[in-house]
């Protein structure tokens, strides 16, 4: 009797995805808003403070500069666009998140789509939610999900571009191309890409004016950020190279580092390559020969569609290679949506002449995805069980702005425009306040080049940061110095609790200038 009832379940979901059309536009639709309903849900539920890059990217959106210390200024445009137009509510900051990914798949899908089938659009669908690009480290809003956008849109640009050789689809691709460097450096790579495909493959492209029509608009539009970047010293690129570690490299970290890259990159899309795998079936898997590996590499090197999405990981492994670079992987989280791409193309094609393909296929997607969500709410679960200390997005904002408040209004009774302190404590008390200070990162003009010194020396700050301040601080001094938890989410006390230090900066000089106590 239970063998019976298994069978017929087994049947019954047989029958059941076997009807689900997953080249339907409405299929791959109801796919990605399921999934930006999912995780915002998730999020707005679990989190009680904004991440740190989300925090980051608010307040420097508040300032609209042309460049930022870390990164270029697209996705702090953007998100401080949606606050402007929609108000200020974490939901709608993770929700941004999610849209980004979204509108990143969306180009993708549909090149696709028009390439290979509806099927293949289909499986680009299901497989571009296969990995923590898009879903655990998708979370958080900052320069890589404002960036994601402008990769899936440069791809789709230039590949109507090379096809159609309209000068209406090279204009878009040099204007998208402007915005993917204003949203983050490593539109470069793909640059690189298209360029070496032009050269190796499309000669014929250098005798048609679209291609100089791209540059031109593209240079017309990066000028503005190229002149600040050049005032700026090139701040950006000094802080990424930190990062890199590039400097004082042994020879073998010319090997080892684009090893580590590689692997990097193939763990990240491995659930993709596993989905597929499990629905292919160990005896096709088997039949995989040397022979079958160079008509694929073959295929690639023939198609702009595939040398799109594989190109660009060769040309960051080989950057990593000449500088010995430690590339860190999230540098590369638009490669792994395209490559959900090469995913739904041999899934389409694998599909043909096996009846089960399909179903396995969306029973290990749903079996993955499912995980991939679990995992993320275990993160909230588990972390204050596990942790001594809560984690970021279990600090509990709102409350602390709360605080600081109730403190500065102690003291004052006018509201304070500017914030004092570090990133994570200070920006966080700019975003939840009543108000929607302006934050002077570190009291350096460096990090915080809007703000006018003579306006704050006149108006005072807040101060709040995990360092106690000294009795100057930015020209002004540090009264009323008090030190106080930040609260977490559900009132629970950790053993690493964070406290933050809280206090009034007052004019050192001037008519209402008050003496500085202390060193």
């Amino acid at each position: 009797m239970d063998v019976n009832i298994e069978r017929r379940g087994h049947s019954f979901q047989k029958g059941a995805l076997s009807k689900v059309n997953i080249g339907s536009s409405w299929f791959i639709l109801s796919i990605l808003v399921l999934h930006v309903f999912v995780f915002t849900v998730i999020s707005s539920i679990f989190a009680h403070n904004l991440p740190l890059d989300a925090v980051e990217s608010l307040y420097w959106g508040k300032e609209w500069q042309l460049g930022y210390f870390k990164h270029p200024p697209m996705s702090a445009w953007m998100i401080d666009i949606v606050v402007q137009l929609f108000g200020r509510a974490d939901w709608l900051i993770f929700a941004s998140a999610q849209i980004c990914v979204v509108m990143a798949i969306l180009p993708v899908i549909l090149i696709v789509r028009e390439r290979f089938g509806a099927k293949a659009g289909g499986y680009t669908a299901l497989a571009a939610f296969l990995t923590h690009f898009t879903t655990i480290s998708a979370v958080e809003y900052n320069v890589n999900m404002g960036f994601l956008p402008f990769w899936g849109w440069m791809v789709f640009t230039f590949l109507k571009a090379e096809e159609k050789d309209k000068l209406g689809w090279w204009a878009l691709f040099g204007i998208l191309s402007a915005g993917g460097m204003y949203g983050k450096y490593i539109a470069g790579v793909f640059l690189i890409t298209v360029t070496l495909w032009v050269f190796l493959k499309r000669r014929d492209l250098l005798k048609r004016p679209g291609p100089y029509l791209a540059a031109f608009l593209f240079l017309i539009a990066l000028t503005p950020h190229l002149i600040w970047l050049v005032h700026s010293n090139f701040l950006p690129i000094e802080y990424a190279m930190g990062r890199s570690g590039s400097d004082d490299k042994s020879w073998f970290d010319h090997i080892l580092m684009p090893l580590i890259y590689v692997v990097e990159f193939i763990y990240s899309v491995a659930p993709m390559l596993l989905a597929l795998a499990i629905a292919a079936g160990w005896r096709r898997i088997s039949t995989i020969s040397l022979t079958r590996i160079k008509a694929g590499v073959n295929r690639v090197w023939a198609d702009p569609f595939m040398f799109a999405a594989l190109g660009p990981v060769l040309v960051i492994t080989v950057i990593s290679m000449v500088l010995g670079a430690d590339i860190k992987t999230a540098w590369s989280i638009p490669l792994g949506v395209v490559f959900a791409g090469l995913i739904g193309i041999s899934a389409a094609a694998l599909e043909t002449g096996s009846g089960d393909f399909k179903n396995r296929f969306m029973v290990s997607w749903a079996a993955l995805y499912g995980t991939l969500v679990l995992v993320y709410i275990a993160i909230f679960v588990a972390s204050p069980l596990a942790k001594n200390k809560p984690a970021r997005m279990l600090h509990d904002g709102p409350e602390l702005a709360r605080l600081v408040e109730s403190y500065w209004y102690s003291h004052e009774t006018a509201p304070f425009e500017y914030v004092v302190g570090s990133r994570w404590p200070g920006g966080t008390v700019a975003w939840y306040s009543s108000v929607r200070p302006s934050l002077f990162e570190k009291a350096s003009l460096k990090y915080a080049p809007w703000v006018d010194m003579s306006d704050l020396h006149q108006k005072g700050a807040l101060y709040v940061d995990y360092k106690k301040p000294r009795a100057m601080v930015a020209g002004m001094c540090a009264t009323d110095l008090q030190k106080m938890l930040w609260p977490a989410a559900g009132g629970k006390i950790y053993k690493k609790h964070p406290e933050v230090w809280v206090a009034t900066l007052k004019p050192a000089t001037g008519l209402d200038a008050v003496t500085c106590v202390g060193n």
